[in-house]
């Protein structure tokens, strides 16, 4: 079963939705053990990890929010 985050992550992807949007990961050792990940950098979601354009994986567990940008 799919968890809901991982449904909304496949959606924003889908919809190309995804550049509208932001994700505040927990990164230990960042200021406040926080860091906002753009949506343009997503490239895709694969075995519940984030992949970055630039090859970095997050596990999606460390999503703490998404927001749209503004």
């Amino acid at each position: 079963m799919k968890s809901e985050l991982v449904e909304k992550i496949n959606k924003l992807i889908w919809t190309g939705e995804m550049p509208r949007y932001r994700f505040l990961i927990l990164h230990r050792g960042a200021p406040g053990n926080e860091k906002w990940i753009d949506g343009e950098a997503i490239e895709a979601l694969k075995n519940r990890f984030l992949i970055l354009k630039d090859g970095t994986m997050i596990p999606i567990h460390r999503i703490k929010k998404i927001s749209k940008k503004v």
